[in-house]
């Protein structure tokens, strides 16, 4: 068998580096708080979450990583989940004035423009944020990443205020989880393997 070039060692040692550097790699095999530094912002305020479904690592892929976020949060009971929800910030409220939200969660509100709303179109969203907490005991939650405009989010906004409880809890879990696997996607999104495919391929 024919012994390896050094231009083979080099490529083989540069696409080791890389994948020891990949998000998910560190993800997989850093130390436990450097571990929890890539996945608690994945959930909003919540570190707990994080904190539970870190001994499941490791992870294949970004929808391994938000399966094993949501599956946490999925058999936590109804009081953890309400803590769950409660942490999350009203649109466009006191938070988003006070400069309090998440990276995560002023890039996902200010993509629809919601930190600079005219006053008519801001009154209406208030009084929504209050009639909602009014009636579930949390903010409205919505994955706005699959909301396209302003019209889209009221619509779903009134919509959802006339559910029940029940109803609204298992929209809200929905809602969370695709916010998971849109935030996972952009920390991990490439996958080792195909990190790996693709440095063979050059």
């Amino acid at each position: 068998m024919p012994s390896e070039s050094y231009g083979q060692f080099n490529n083989r040692n540069r696409t080791t580096g890389r994948l020891m550097t990949h998000p998910l790699y560190t993800l997989n095999h850093g130390r436990p708080e450097t571990a929890l530094a890539l996945l608690a912002p994945l959930v909003e305020r919540s570190d707990w979450v994080a904190e539970a479904t870190l001994g499941r690592r490791p992870f294949h892929d970004d929808e391994a990583v938000a399966g094993a976020l949501v599956e946490t949060i999925l058999q936590a009971g109804p009081d953890r989940r309400l803590t769950l929800f409660q942490a999350h910030p009203e649109l466009a409220g006191r938070e988003a004035i006070a400069g309090e939200m998440t990276v995560e969660s002023q890039g996902e509100q200010g993509r629809l423009g919601l930190m600079a709303l005219d006053h008519a179109t801001a009154t209406r969203l208030r009084e929504l944020n209050a009639a909602y907490r009014a009636r579930f005991s949390h903010p409205f939650i919505i994955a706005l990443h699959r909301v396209p405009d302003l019209d889209t989010l009221f619509t779903s906004f009134e919509r959802r205020l006339t559910a029940t409880p029940l109803e609204e809890h298992i929209s809200t879990l929905a809602e969370i989880a695709s916010v998971i696997r849109a935030r996972a996607a952009t920390a991990f999104g490439k996958s080792l393997s195909s990190s790996y495919s693709q440095e063979h391929v050059l």
